[in-house]
């Protein structure tokens, strides 16, 4: 819009029924208040999710209770009568001369341990699996046979220490005499164990948990037989390992701190309501001055805001253009700018071409922008 380089005027415009004084336009105060608030509610939102978001447990479990499981396996050799050995028996991890060997003694140990009592549920047994195989494919089994070394026990207990200790003798002659029979009345040459095989089933429930204590364990020793001697291998690593029993976690953690959150997040709804409402009033109220700086902005360069003066009634022919387009139309025509007169801010104002006798002028009012809207709703 064409502006006066001069210093800035109130324009003075002389109707035929009285006389307005235009003053300069300023910003309006409600819609920067209605803005204020909405930003100021997003504000104190955020603050309202960091209360919120830190009284409020996301995780759908948390720990309830730890417990450890621990297990081992071992053996011991208890010789024959025999005129080299001072003691009965010999500890595991040596070679052992097979025809001294009595029995073996395989220990196995299971332990579950946690710091409060869990109702247990939990099954064991030992199996002795006879195994013949071809001498060069130890995977290729000629004969296999299990047996019970120790019937399978089932024992229910409350407690926070589950302990097993099992023993199974084995008559390691009766075995060996077993492979060495076998090999003689067929007359093949063969290779030939007894695994030794502790299976633990556990299951336990934790009052203050949701899900099972659920523990499936083998401890394992191997026989070498049929052989001079012999080497009893230990097939499985101790047993060391921590699982956690889990519960449902609070959805709140901290009550005061979310009562707070909820607080400040209904002030910031309310602000912005208000804030909303508010600006929605600036709209309903100042469809002129939209309407207005609408058509200052689009035709910006037609229009003309000046110190001028203008008497109506100097003007022996007055044109009263329905539209602002007609108004447009007759500048574009006429060669001849349209002077803006803001004749009550907020209410009225008006557009004005001089060209010779002729004034052309447009008016707009709020009253009837109002009106206008108020029919198309």
């Amino acid at each position: 819009m064409q502006k006066d380089k001069g210093i800035k005027k109130d324009v003075k415009y002389l109707s035929t029924d009285k006389m307005y004084k235009v003053q300069n336009h300023k910003a309006d105060k409600m819609k920067m208040f209605s803005l204020g608030l909405v930003l100021m509610s997003m504000l104190v939102g955020l603050i309202s999710a960091i209360f919120i978001k830190n009284s409020v447990n996301f995780k759908q479990k948390r720990d309830a209770l730890e417990y450890r499981e621990q297990g081992k396996a071992n053996y011991t050799v208890y010789l024959k009568d025999n005129d080299f050995y001072e003691t009965k028996y010999l500890p595991s991890g040596m070679q052992y001369v097979a025809n001294l060997i009595n029995t073996i003694n395989a220990k196995f140990n299971y332990e579950i341990h946690s710091d409060e009592d869990i109702n247990y549920n939990y099954t064991y047994k030992i199996i002795g699996q006879l195994q013949i195989t071809d001498p060069n494919d130890t995977n290729k089994v000629i004969y296999s046979k299990d047996y019970n070394l120790v019937d399978p026990v089932i024992v229910d207990n409350k407690t926070n220490n589950l302990v097993i200790n099992v023993d199974a003798n084995i008559d390691y002659a009766k075995f060996n005499g077993y492979v060495n029979s076998y090999k003689s009345q067929y007359g093949i040459s063969a290779s030939s164990k007894l695994v030794v095989t502790m299976y633990v089933n556990a299951t336990g429930k934790y009052k203050k948990s949701v899900d099972t204590l659920d523990a499936n364990n083998k401890l394992q020793i191997t026989i070498p037989l049929s052989e001079q001697t012999i080497g009893i291998a230990i097939n499985t690593d101790d047993i060391h390992k921590s699982e956690v029993l889990t519960a449902k976690a609070p959805l709140i953690n901290n009550l005061p701190i979310f009562i707070c959150g909820l607080s400040i997040l209904g002030v910031a709804i309310l602000i912005l309501v208000v804030g909303l409402k508010l600006y929605r009033e600036y709209v309903k109220r100042n469809i002129y001055t939209i309407t207005v700086n609408k058509i200052l902005k689009e035709y910006d360069r037609l229009i003309v805001n000046g110190s001028v003066t203008v008497d109506e009634a100097s003007y022996a022919n007055k044109v009263q253009p329905e539209t602002f387009t007609e108004m447009v139309d007759a500048a574009q025509n006429l060669n001849a700018p349209i002077l803006y007169y803001n004749v009550i801010p907020g209410e009225k104002c008006f557009f004005v071409i001089i060209k010779g006798d002729t004034l052309y002028k447009f008016r707009l009012t709020k009253a009837y922008l109002d009106r206008q809207e108020l029919e198309k709703n």
